[in-house]
C-alpha cells in the first residue's frame, strides 16, 4: 500500500514542482537506493524486468530509484531531466497476466524512458496495452495487482490508472493525491478507452474493485493528504510534503501504533498484528524540480515519522552510506538496517520516544532544506560535499539516539503488537 502526492509550481512557496511518495511494503522488505547511469542500447536489445523481457529503449536516462531489494522495478524514482514518479497498487476487476509487466517495473520504466510527464503517460499506456500487467509484486507469498501512478516533470503532472491492458491519464491542475484506488472517471485526457457519441467511458466505474480499495482505506488516506495540500495551497514547501509523508492523523499527539485500529488508514503506515496489515512505510522520497534542476530527497530508512529526508543529486556519486545495499536480514553495514535499530526500539515505546527523536531530526532536516536551494547551480564538488555532509550528520545523530535510548529502561510491554515485532526481528536476525 502506498501514497503519492504532487504540488505544481502554482501551489508551492518556491515555484518548484514537488512530488512525494511513501513506499509501503512488508516489514523486512529493505529498500535499496540505487543509481543507474544514462545508457544507449543497440537495436534488438531487451530489458529483463522482474518477470518478462521487453524491448529496450534506444536511450535510458540516469535515474535514482528506491526499490525493494528483490525486485527489478521500484516504488519511486526520478531521472536526470526532472521526471519523477510514485506508484500505487490498484485493484481492478481484470484478470492479471501470468507474467506481465508488474507495478514496480512500470515505475522504473517511466523514469528510465520519459522526457516529460505526458510522455510518461504515453509510454505506460503502450507498455500496458502490449504486455498487460501481472506477476508477483510481493516479497513473501504471491500477490499481483494493477497500477496507479503519479508522474511529474518541471512544469506539469499526470495521474495514470491502469487496469489489465486498459489505461487512462489525467492532467493535474495544481495539487493531487493518489492512494490504492482509481482516481480517473470520464475526465481523462489520454486513454485506451473510446469516446462514444461524444461521451468518454468512465474508467473507475468500468474497472475498480471497490471492495479491495475500501479494505485498504485508500479513499481515507487519499482524502487526508488532499486536505493538508488544500490547506497549504500556495505555500506548499518541502516541509509540507515531509509532514504529509509522516502524517498519523488529526490526533497525532495521542497516536500510538500498538493501540491504533487495524485498518491501514494512515499516510504514514505502521504494521499491525493482522495478516492483512503487515505493511508499513519502508522508505520515502520528495523531489524538488524546476528549470534549474532536480534535487531528490530520500529517507533511505523505514518509518517516515522516525526518519530524516536527505539530498541526492544526479551526475555525482551517491553518498557512502548507500554503497552497501540492504537485503531481507540485518546487516550492520547497511544504513537502512542501522536505522531499524532505532525504529524498532522506538515503535514499542512510540509515545515516549517519538517526540524526542523528531525534535532532534527536525532540527537538522530544516537545516538541510534551507541550505539546499543554493546547491542547484553549484558545481559537482559542492554537491558531493553537501550530500555527503547531510547523510553523515543523519547517520551520526541516529547512532547517538540509539546509544542514548539503549541506556534507558522502559516498562516491558507485551501483547500482539510487541509479539509481532519480536517475530519480525527474529526473522531478520536483529537483536538488541
Amino acid at each position: 500500500m502506498c501514497d503519492t502526492i504532487v504540488a505544481l509550481k502554482n501551489s508551492t512557496s518556491t515555484g518548484s514542482v514537488l512530488l512525494a511518495k511513501s513506499a509501503d511494503t512488508e516489514v523486512n522488505e529493505a529498500e535499496q537506493i540505487v543509481k543507474y547511469s544514462r545508457k544507449q542500447y543497440n537495436e534488438g536489445t531487451f530489458a529483463r524486468t522482474t518477470h518478462i523481457k521487453i524491448p529496450q529503449a534506444k536511450l535510458t536516462y540516469e535515474v535514482i530509484l528506491g526499490r525493494s531489494f528483490w525486485a527489478w522495478g521500484s516504488e519511486l524514482g526520478a531521472n536526470e531531466i526532472g521526471v519523477s514518479v510514485g506508484n500505487e497498487a490498484a485493484f481492478s476487476n481484470q484478470k492479471n497476466e501470468k507474467d506481465g509487466v508488474c507495478c514496480l517495473d512500470l515505475c522504473r520504466l517511466v523514469v528510465e524512458r520519459s522526457k516529460n510527464a505526458k510522455n510518461a503517460a504515453e509510454i505506460i499506456g503502450s507498455l500496458v496495452e502490449e504486455f498487460g500487467q501481472g506477476g508477483n509484486c510481493q516479497m513473501m507469498g504471491n500477490f499481483a495487482f494493477d497500477t496507479g501512478l503519479l508522474v511529474a516533470d518541471t512544469n506539469e503532472a499526470y495521474v495514470i490508472n491502469c487496469a489489465g491492458k486498459h489505461w487512462a491519464a489525467k492532467k493535474v491542475d495544481d495539487i493531487f493525491a493518489i492512494s490504492n484506488r482509481y482516481q480517473i472517471k470520464d475526465d481523462w485526457n489520454l486513454s485506451s478507452l473510446k469516446i462514444k457519441n461524444g461521451k468518454k467511458d468512465n474508467f473507475n466505474e468500468l474497472f475498480e474493485n471497490t471492495k479491495l480499495s475500501e479494505n485498504v482505506c485508500a479513499s481515507v488516506r487519499e482524502n487526508r493528504a488532499f486536505k493538508i495540500l488544500k490547506e497549504n495551497k500556495g505555500k506548499i514547501s518541502l516541509t509540507t510534503m515531509a509532514d504529509i509523508m509522516r502524517d498519523v492523523g488529526e490526533d497525532s499527539e495521542n497516536y500510538e501504533p500498538d493501540k491504533a485500529e487495524l485498518k491501514q488508514n494512515l499516510v504514514c503506515m505502521h504494521a499491525k498484528p493482522h495478516p492483512d496489515a503487515f505493511w508499513h512505510a519502508t522508505g520515502a522520497m520528495i523531489t524538488d524540480s524546476n528549470e534549474d534542476g532536480i534535487i531528490v530527497w530520500m529517507t533511505g530508512s523505514a518509518a517516515n515519522d522516525l526518519s530524516i529526508f536527505k539530498p541526492l543529486f544526479f551526475n555525482i556519486p551517491l553518498p557512502n552510506q548507500l554503497n552497501f545495499l540492504p537485503r531481507g536480514t540485518y546487516d550492520s553495514k547497511s544504513y537502512w538496517w542501522k536505522h531499524e535499530k532505532l525504529h524498532r526500539r522506538a515503535i514499542i515505546n512510540y509515545k515516549d520516544l517519538k517526540p524526542e527523536i523528531r525534535n532532534s531530526f527536525d532540527e537538522i532536516e530544516r537545516k538541510f532544506f534551507s541550505e539546499s536551494p543554493n546547491l542547484r547551480k553549484a558545481g559537482d564538488k559542492e554537491k558531493i560535499e553537501f550530500s555527503q555532509y547531510c547523510w553523515d550528520e543523519a547517520e551520526s545523530l541516529t547512532d547517538k539516539l540509539i546509544e542514548k535510548i539503549s541506556k534507558r529502561k522502559f516498562p516491558i510491554k507485551s501483547g500482539p503488537f510487541t509479539d509481532m515485532w519480536n517475530n519480525f526481528n527474529k526473522e531478520a536476525n536483529l537483536s538488541f
